[in-house]
C-alpha cells in the first residue's frame, strides 16, 4: 500500500485547521495552541425525549453550525429501536447539508463491509456537492452478525472486506477507475458521479479496543474515531501512543493525526442537577446498549449475555455501577466547570476532538441548553 494513498502530514495539518473553522476554500491558520479539545456533536442511539428524533438532529445542528462547533456526526445503525432512526448517514448528511453552512459532515460510522462500494462513492460525493466540501467519513468493519443480512457473505472477513472497499473508495473518489464485469459477462472500466468538490476524502478509523486497530491507522495515516467502550481513559492513553508512535515510525508526523472521542454529554446549571437530569435518560440507555452488545454473535459478547442472565436479579444496582462509571470517567456530564476539567484531561491525553454524544434520551430543550453552556468552551470562546 503506497504512502501516496493517504493524507501527507501538511494535509492533514491544514484539514485539522479547517475542521476548526469550518472552512472550505483556502486552509486557515493554525489557531493558538488550547488545552482543549475541539468540540462537535455525534448522533448514535435516536433517543430523543419529548421530540422527534429528526427534529433534534435538524434543531441541534442548526445551532451547533451557528455556534462554532466543528462537525455533526451521524452514525449507520441496522435493525434496533435505539438507532433504528439512523440507517444511513449519507442521507442524513444530504439533509444535514441543506440546513448548516460551516460544520463538517461526518459518516460516524459508515459499516463500509455492508455495501457496494460503488454505491458509497456516489451517495457521499453527492453529499459533498450539496455541502460545498464538507464531507469526512470514519470507517468501520460493522460488528453486530444480524446486521450482515444486508450482505452476509462479508461478516467472517469483514476486516479485509473494509480495507479492500475502503481502498477503492478513495480511488473512485481521486477519479480513478475500478474494473467491474455486468449482468453479461462484460468487463467495464467504471467511474463514479457526481465528481465530488474534494480531491481527497478525510478518513477516520473507527476503534475502541483494539490495540492493532490503532496501531494500524497510524501506520496508515487515518485519523481515529474512538469510544470509551470495555476500556477508561487510562487504556485510552496507552492506545493513543500507540497511534502516534506508529505514524512517527513511517515517517509522518505523530501529532497531525485526528483523535475524535465520543463523550455522552450534558452540562447543567450544576454538577447535580446534570447526574439527576441524565439518570433515568442514561441507565436506560446503557441497559439498551448492554443488550444489544450481548446479543451481537461474537465470543465476547456471548459472555457477557451469560453474565447478564445471572445479573438478572440485581441489573438496577449492576446498571447504576454503569452509570456511576461513566459519569466519574468517561462522560461529559457535569456543570461548565466539570467539563472543562474533562475535557482538558482528555486534551492531555492527545485527544484533538470530542464529539458530545447528545442523544441518549434527553428532550432538545435540555440538549440545546447544555449546548448552550458548553459552547463557551469552544476553541474561539476557550
Amino acid at each position: 500500500m503506497s504512502d501516496s494513498s493517504f493524507l501527507e502530514a501538511g494535509q492533514l495539518a491544514s484539514l485539522k485547521a479547517k475542521l476548526r473553522s469550518g472552512a472550505t476554500g483556502a486552509p486557515a491558520p493554525d489557531p493558538a495552541p488550547s488545552s482543549l479539545p475541539d468540540l462537535g456533536v455525534i448522533f448514535f442511539s435516536g433517543l430523543s425525549g419529548d421530540s422527534d428524533p429528526y427534529e433534534l438532529l435538524l434543531e441541534v445542528s442548526r445551532y451547533v453550525d451557528g455556534a462554532g462547533f466543528g462537525a455533526v456526526w451521524t452514525p449507520e445503525r441496522h435493525f434496533t429501536d435505539a438507532g433504528g432512526a439512523y440507517p444511513n448517514p449519507a442521507v442524513l448528511g444530504a439533509a444535514l447539508a441543506m440546513v448548516t453552512e460551516n460544520v463538517r459532515i461526518r459518516a460516524g460510522s459508515i459499516n463500509l463491509p455492508l455495501h457496494n462500494v460503488l454505491r458509497a462513492a456516489e451517495e457521499w460525493a453527492l453529499v459533498d456537492n450539496l455541502s460545498g466540501g464538507r464531507v469526512d467519513l470514519a470507517v468501520a468493519p460493522g460488528w453486530h452478525a444480524r446486521d450482515f443480512v444486508l450482505n452476509p457473505d462479508a461478516f467472517q472477513d469483514r476486516a479485509q472486506v473494509l480495507n479492500r472497499s475502503r481502498e477503492q473508495l478513495q480511488d473512485l473518489w481521486r477519479g480513478n477507475t475500478v474494473q467491474r464485469t455486468d449482468a453479461l459477462g462484460e468487463s467495464h472500466d467504471i467511474l463514479t458521479f457526481p465528481r465530488p468538490v474534494q480531491p481527497e476524502l478525510p478518513v477516520w478509523l473507527t476503534s475502541s479496543k483494539s490495540e492493532d486497530a490503532w496501531r494500524f491507522a497510524g501506520e496508515n495515516g487515518f485519523n481515529v474515531l474512538s469510544a470509551l467502550i470495555n476500556f477508561g481513559p487510562p487504556e485510552l492513553k496507552k492506545r493513543i501512543d500507540i497511534y502516534r508512535e506508529a505514524r512517527a515510525r513511517v515517517g509522518l508526523d505523530p501529532d497531525a493525526g485526528v483523535v475524535s472521542l465520543m463523550l455522552h454529554t450534558y452540562v447543567g446549571a450544576d454538577m447535580d442537577e446534570a447526574v439527576e437530569t441524565v439518570r433515568p435518560a442514561m441507565i436506560e440507555y446503557l441497559s439498551s446498549f448492554v443488550t444489544q452488545h450481548a446479543t451481537s454473535g461474537q465470543s465476547e459478547s456471548r459472555d457477557k449475555s451469560e453474565t447478564l442472565r445471572t445479573l438478572d436479579q440485581d441489573r438496577a444496582e449492576f446498571l447504576e455501577m454503569v452509570f456511576q462509571r461513566y459519569v466519574t470517567s468517561s462522560s461529559l456530564i457535569g456543570d461548565a466547570k466539570q467539563a472543562r476539567a474533562t475535557l482538558e484531561g482528555f486534551h492531555d491525553m492527545g485527544v484533538d476532538e470530542v464529539a458530545c454524544l447528545v442523544d441518549f434520551g434527553l428532550s432538545k430543550d435540555e440538549v440545546l441548553a447544555s449546548l448552550a453552556r458548553l459552547s463557551p468552551l469552544l476553541q474561539n470562546g476557550a
